[in-house]
């Protein structure tokens, strides 16, 4: 019962099916269990930002967008901070230009000169938006405000490394009360010309939309994040405009009356720091990887929330979606199952830099459609289901063929030629299942060696002697056999046992003569193999040798046999001891006839393959010993004119 256990497992593992399988859920259950750990994160992200810069559309015209930048010269020339008598010159002036919508990225928690100005400024002018900080240490808004559409927050969420991916459009304090970003605040007061307002989701209320775009509230688990920071209603941002997209000019500029009407008509306009010497820079997208550009001041992320925020609701540009879990979870088991069929149905070690390089490749065009389509497909963790399950596979099989070759060698390789051998290697398929050879119903030509009246002599020879005499014999005939293709299947003292039609079954009647006159070939080699080793035994004053070979044709069983232990592959069936029967026939009158070294019988069926080509006398009917019926023997003479002496029917 327990070899029966054995024997069943070692065909579920070698079954390829089951293999597959196997391999797949295994690479599947660490996939996930990696990613789930957010080991895969870093990875993921790195990969959103290199398909999120390939699929900026930079340099769009049409951009509402306008930066009033603060820079170093501003700073030397208006102090710092830059008055609130300033800000409030610059207000009155874009209201004089028409903008839009105005936001004044620039903390006013501090009085300045000025204050009360900017204040009836920002009063009168109800397109503008201040600033406060509602997370971390938060930073107030003006006192001076009296309209909640006038003030956003200026928050931004970083993700590991500072990178600013997501934007935070709307935070609720512990009373419910929602508090509008900067960004969402300036978009509103864009759209009011085009009647847009925010409202929510129909289908789903707990989600916002703009005109009839929604924009998806981020979950700590979209896409490559794992367990991030979901509080407030955030959404991913697309920098849809490349590194440069909004047109800037200076404070200065502003105040000095160098623009025009026709160039902030009509606009977004924001107002912020980029002077180097007050820290505000952000890492983004645009920032990150090879060759990337500088990091971003927190005015141009501003800038990019806005103008996403409009094109979400005038050009229907809805942030970039997520896969569900489950569909994530159906494409990295996809890609498991594939990469593990490639590997193990493949079979070719040397296609698994092919394999890997033309699925990645692949893979990538599938990522870039699936982001250029808007969304967010997880390609690292199915590239690492693939290549996983892919090299798994690959590096089973390469194991499973080096199991495989050392039970074929251990079974056939020190019985026949090495060419043979590499022959029974590369046919595998056809006789070997689930690792190991395939019990099978044959037709196979035995033959059956015996070293007649060995016994005397041994018994009068030195140990070492007798088996030195004994393993010349078997070493010459050993190697005949081998020569011509067949088998040696077994010894037993003196005896040898030879398969021809092993283990490669023979499916025509060609193939069945081959193995016939090959065996008969080979008995023929042997007997004249005999005559060169009795000089030599007789040179060394050693016992010659005498021959009965009896071989027969015909149907038999072969495969393995013996405990797990202790395996050989062999024959069993009525055609191997008809061969036994045959060389043991009439013994005794070939023992009285010492004109003769060897004795070559065989039964009808090899007969009938040997003519017309050999010399051969028929013996007639005779009974074999533990045969019911009589078998025809025929004694084999020679081929052509090589004929052994005399012969008579």
């Amino acid at each position: 019962m327990a070899g029966y256990k054995v024997i069943q497992m070692v065909k579920i593992i070698h079954s390829k099916p089951i293999a597959a399988t196997s391999i797949a859920l295994l690479i599947l259950g660490m996939v996930v269990g990696i990613r789930q750990l957010g080991l895969l994160q870093g990875l993921e992200l790195t990969l959103y930002d290199v398909h999120l810069k390939s699929n900026t559309i930079a340099s769009v015209s049409g951009s509402p967008l306008l930066l009033i930048k603060v820079d170093e010269a501003d700073i030397r020339r208006l102090g710092y901070p830059i008055g609130d008598d300033a800000l409030a010159r610059a207000l009155h002036r874009l209201d004089e230009l028409g903008a839009r919508a105005i936001g004044v990225d620039l903390y006013r928690d501090f009085p300045t000169q000025g204050h009360q100005a900017l204040g009836a400024a920002v009063n009168r002018i109800p397109q503008v938006v201040m600033i406060e900080k509602r997370l971390g240490e938060p930073v107030p808004r003006p006192g001076f405000i009296a309209e909640a559409n006038q003030v956003g927050f200026s928050d931004l969420k970083q993700d590991p490394g500072g990178v600013i991916r997501r934007g935070l459009l709307i935070l609720w304090d512990d009373d419910g009360q929602p508090y509008f970003s900067l960004a969402l605040q300036l978009a509103l007061k864009y759209l009011q010309h085009s009647n847009i307002t925010l409202t929510a989701d129909p289908a789903d209320p707990s989600h916002i939309r703009l005109a009839e775009t929604t924009i998806p509230r981020f979950n700590g688990n979209d896409g490559g994040y794992q367990d991030a920071d979901e509080g407030g209603y955030q959404m991913l941002l697309d920098y849809k405009q490349g590194s440069t997209p909004f047109a800037s000019y200076s404070l200065s500029q502003l105040l000095n009356g160098e623009l025009s009407a026709a160039q902030i008509h009509g606009r977004v306009v924001l107002l912020g720091m980029t002077a180097a010497s007050v820290i505000d820079r952000h890492e983004s997208p645009l920032s990150t990887g090879m060759g990337a550009a500088h990091s971003r001041y927190g005015l141009e992320i501003q800038a990019h929330m806005v103008d996403q925020l409009i094109r979400v609701a005038l050009h229907h540009h809805a942030p970039l979606a997520t896969l569900t879990e489950a569909v994530e979870m159906f494409w990295i088991a996809l890609a498991a199952m594939l990469g593990a069929v490639l590997g193990v149905w493949v079979q070719r070690p040397w296609l698994l830099i092919v394999l890997i390089t033309t699925g990645l490749g692949l893979l990538w065009a599938l990522a870039q459609y699936s982001f250029f389509s808007g969304r967010w497909f997880p390609a690292p963790p199915v590239a690492l289901a693939y290549m996983g399950t892919l090299a798994l596979a690959t590096l089973y099989c390469a194991q499973r063929e080096h199991a495989e070759r050392e039970l074929i060698m251990r079974l056939f390789g020190k019985f026949v030629a090495p060419e043979v051998a590499t022959m029974l290697w590369q046919q595998r398929e056809q006789f070997m299942a689930e690792g190991r050879p395939r019990p099978q119903r044959l037709t196979v030509t035995v033959m059956i060696i015996d070293l007649q009246g060995y016994t005397s002599p041994i018994e009068s020879m030195d140990p070492a002697e007798a088996m030195e005499w004994i393993n010349r014999y078997l070493d010459a005939m050993t190697c005949i056999a081998a020569e011509h293709g067949g088998i040696v299947d077994d010894y037993a003292g003196d005896g040898i046992k030879v398969n021809f039609g092993v283990p490669i079954a023979r499916e025509s009647e060609p193939e069945i003569r081959a193995d016939a006159r090959q065996a008969v070939n080979c008995a023929l080699a042997m007997g004249a193999a005999l005559g060169h080793l009795n000089d030599q035994l007789s040179s060394d004053n050693l016992p010659t040798c005498r021959l009965r070979i009896g071989i027969c044709c015909g149907v038999a069983i072969a495969g393995n046999l013996g405990s797990a232990q202790r395996m050989k592959y062999t024959t069993v069936g009525d055609v191997i001891n008809t061969a036994a029967r045959l060389e043991n026939f009439d013994k005794e009158a070939f023992k009285s006839d010492p004109t003769h070294n060897f004795r070559i019988l065989v039964n009808e069926a090899v007969h009938h393959y040997l003519q017309p080509a050999y010399h051969t006398s028929s013996l007639g009917q005779c009974h074999l010993r533990g045969k019911k019926r009589a078998v025809t023997v025929y004694r084999i003479w020679g081929k052509d004119s090589n004929v052994i002496g005399n012969y008579s029917a």
